[in-house]
């Protein structure tokens, strides 16, 4: 497994000035496949360079292993069933995608398709992806002779019949005594969902149609050039958006590939063989040209152009010169022949159309030892395709594309940022698994993830003191009210009590204390903290109990099940962005001041999923108390994530009718912040500079902002930038990242980077240390009259 620990910086996107494009951020799988040239070559071992061929992908970061399925002909004739070719492979590797490439579905019944694929399935531990094909070979369907007038249409009905059973859900068939059959496909597969795509020839309607169902899409350059492909791509996203889908789809290509050390030895390595490979295809399709689409290289192609494609007539002098022609064409423009390096122009070329995945065909007829011998030099052209994503230049969304990460741990305000941004949303969307954790799940943001998300969501909870996930719960699109902490991880209890550490009846709120083996020993150097938290364990009579402090209960669920339900605090403790923070500390802090009579320090949410720390103050005598002083002189004691984002400063505070300070009570902090000193304000210049400062004005509700002001320094934060990001994005027409405003913070940094570039980026550092610089004298300045309430940050 690769793990990938982001920065902070990386989290907001600060990392690097890289702006990103295809080639600069598109991650491009490799992976292998399988259509034989021959059905007799190999002799006694035909299915060595397949299990060979795969361990090898299985090692070495290959995606995936591809098998056709292909009937009644030597042009891929080993491979009649690929579910079958597909459990050999899953049995001989650990890691790699196994894939058919494609499964002819029109041929077959939808029931036996679900169930053959459930077992590899099963075999892989969930590793499986089918892409379905309608067919061309009129001969292939003597299996299915019915399906071949409309092919497509049934291939189109069938695949969501196959996704339905997939899930497990009832089907209704006709049956043998005229009347319908319900059927439930066993076994059950690991995934829930089945990854599938469909397969095309080049027709764009295939395309649009593959967008329309939400299907991945695979093809080859047989008969499309990589430009014609380019628009088809483009189509098929637009389809696929257009329909509603999460992210942006799959693209999947396959091209010839033999990568050697030397460019004139692969040439003539590949040449014969290539050659005899295409003419074994020809000699299959010249029959049935009218039906191959390949051929079809018009959409709306009528049956007499269609049969103006006449193979047959070809002298064998003529075919020679045609296959001589199709073999340089390939070698050049359709396939990865040549060195490492001389393929990676290919390589830019398809990754600036669109493509995700180049299957790499590897079985054309050039022996198997060879072959196997070479692999390396295509996995050496793997690596260097990758694009430069490192821990100094990359955002989270960059580093998800990059790795291909498939589980994901972070908090729900992180996981809101990565939501509003249009390319973390396309990482999101291939996650196998997202844990969110360390603060209260929004129900709003839990429903958004589970649609967005292919597998799981769940809402993590744990304290440190129990290393560290204690509970789970996987949530689903239709979460509504609280969402519930879940149930006890193995080898963990988890508990109820009142005051008396006696368990309460489901429903009753209490204490919720956790047990078992994640409890750890207690806190380093602190013995009375310690037996304060950690208790011996009265229900089992043996062990400890971690005392948490949440208020919590059991709820029943409606099949009786009970879950755990979070209710708050019982202390002042809190969690801001995933860190857990005790108020007393920043109260403490706060009354050494000398202004000060009285602190105290909330975490509210005036707005959902924003929860930010406010200070409310009771001044000595009337003093003048200046928020950005404060800060200043807290920054110095704590750390950042500490420090309140807003100052209040009140005559004095509210109280309960016994006498306590009422919290509920204190005001919401008032939205204004200082004014800026004429010294340092510099006013905005140009159509783009004024454009970005209005949106910032009526965001941050403030009457002006200058060009070097920085925007969470005058009262930004995660949600006012999701706003300003789409709000720019109207006014400007313009590709725009939400992690660009935590990049580029000033007016002037960011309109240099919409109008620059890369070169932007590279004043990313300059104009944000000016933008500090600046506030740093503002806030010096405004020590000595500032108003009574000031909202910074």
């Amino acid at each position: 497994y690769t793990v990938v620990v982001a920065s902070e910086e990386q989290k907001l996107g600060a990392g690097g000035g890289t702006p990103r494009g295809a080639q600069a951020t598109r991650k491009l799988d490799f992976s292998l496949f399988y259509f034989s040239a021959d059905e007799n070559e190999g002799g006694q071992d035909k299915y060595r360079l397949l299990l060979e061929g795969a361990k090898y992908a299985d090692k070495n970061g290959f995606a995936a292993v591809w098998t056709p399925e292909r009937h009644f002909h030597a042009f891929g004739g080993l491979y009649p069933n690929p579910a079958v070719a597909g459990a050999a492979v899953a049995a001989v590797t650990e890691h790699v995608g196994i894939r058919a490439g494609s499964v002819v579905l029109p041929l077959h019944h939808p029931a036996r398709v679900a169930e053959e694929w459930s077992v590899v399935d099963n075999i892989s531990k969930g590793r499986v992806g089918i892409s379905f094909a309608s067919g061309w070979q009129p001969n292939d369907f003597a299996l299915m002779p019915g399906n071949f007038a409309d092919n497509k249409n049934v291939m189109l009905r069938n695949i969501e019949v196959v996704r339905k059973l997939w899930r497990g859900e009832s089907v209704a068939f006709d049956g043998p005594l005229d009347k319908p059959v319900e059927l439930r496909t066993l076994p059950r597969p690991v995934q829930k969902e089945l990854p599938y795509w469909v397969t095309s020839a080049g027709n764009p309607q295939t395309f649009i149609d593959a967008g329309r169902i939400g299907a991945n899409v695979l093809t080859h350059l047989l008969g499309q050039t990589v430009e014609e492909l380019a628009e088809k791509i483009a189509a098929y996203r637009k389809a696929y958006k257009d329909a509603g889908h999460a992210g942006e789809g799959f693209v999947s290509l396959m091209l010839h590939s033999f990568v050697g050390p030397d460019m004139q030895a692969v040439r003539a390595t590949v040449k014969q063989p290539l050659i005899a490979y295409l003419k074994t295809s020809l000699h299959l399709v010249k029959q049935y040209a009218w039906s191959f689409p390949a051929f079809k290289r018009r959409e709306g192609m009528d049956a007499k152009d269609q049969g103006s494609v006449d193979l047959q007539s070809l002298a064998p002098e003529e075919m020679d010169a045609l296959l001589e022609h199709s073999f340089e064409r390939y070698f050049d423009d359709s396939g990865l022949f040549g060195t490492p390096q001389s393929c990676l122009a290919m390589i830019d070329r398809i990754k600036a159309v669109g493509v995700d995945d180049v299957a790499c065909l590897i079985d054309f007829g050039i022996a198997s030892d060879t072959v196997l011998a070479h692999l390396p030099h295509l996995n050496a052209l793997r690596e260097q395709s990758m694009p430069a994503a490192t821990a100094g230049d990359a955002s989270l969304a960059d580093l998800m594309q990059h790795h291909q990460v498939t589980h994901l741990q972070c908090t729900p305000s992180m996981a809101r940022m990565l939501v509003a941004d249009d390319v973390a949303r396309v990482g999101l969307s291939k996650l196998h698994c997202m844990m969110v954790g360390g603060e209260a799940f929004p129900p709003s943001l839990a429903r958004d993830l589970a649609g967005l998300v292919r597998g799981k969501v769940m809402n993590m909870y744990g304290p440190t003191e129990t290393t560290i996930w204690s509970a789970v719960h996987t949530v689903n699109k239709e979460a509504s009210g609280v969402i519930p902490l879940g149930k006890p991880l193995a080898n963990q209890q988890v508990h109820i009590l009142d005051s008396r550490l006696q368990p309460l009846p489901p429903g009753v709120p209490g204490e919720l204390a956790i047990g078992g083996d994640g409890v750890v020993r207690g806190y380093l150097q602190r013995p009375e903290l310690t037996a304060e938290r950690f208790v011996p364990d009265p229900i089992r009579g043996s062990g400890r109990l971690y005392r948490s402090g949440d208020l919590a209960r059991w709820r029943q669920n409606d099949d009786g099940s009970g879950v755990l339900e979070f209710l708050g605090r019982l202390d002042h403790q809190v969690k801001v962005r995933g860190y857990r923070i005790e108020l007393g500390e920043i109260e403490a802090a706060l009354a050494e001041h000398d202004g000060i009579a009285q602190a105290v320090v909330m975490a509210r949410e005036d707005e959902t999923g924003d929860a930010r720390l406010v200070a409310y103050l009771v001044a000595h005598g009337g003093a003048t108390l200046d928020g950005n002083a404060l800060r200043e002189s807290l920054r110095a004691r704590l750390p950042e994530f500490m420090l309140p984002s807003a100052f209040v400063v009140l005559g004095e505070f509210p109280h309960t009718p016994n006498g306590k300070i009422d919290r509920k009570a204190l005001p919401a902090p008032d939205a204004a912040v200082p004014s800026v000193p004429a010294a340092d304000f510099v006013a905005p210049t140009g159509d783009l500079e004024t454009q970005i400062a209005n949106v910032w004005k009526d965001v941050l509700k403030l009457d002006t902002v200058g060009t070097r002001d920085n925007f969470f320094d005058l009262g930004g934060h995660s949600l006012l930038a999701v706003q300003a990001h789409r709000r720019l994005k109207e006014a400007l027409q313009r590709d725009l990242s939400i992690t660009d405003i935590f990049r580029f913070p000033t007016i002037q940094s960011l309109a240099t980077y919409l109008t620059e570039g890369s070169q932007g980026g590279a004043q990313q550092g300059s104009d944000r240390a000016q933008g500090r610089r600046a506030a740093m004298q503002r806030r010096q300045q405004q020590r000595s009259g500032a108003p009574a309430t000031t909202t910074t940050r």
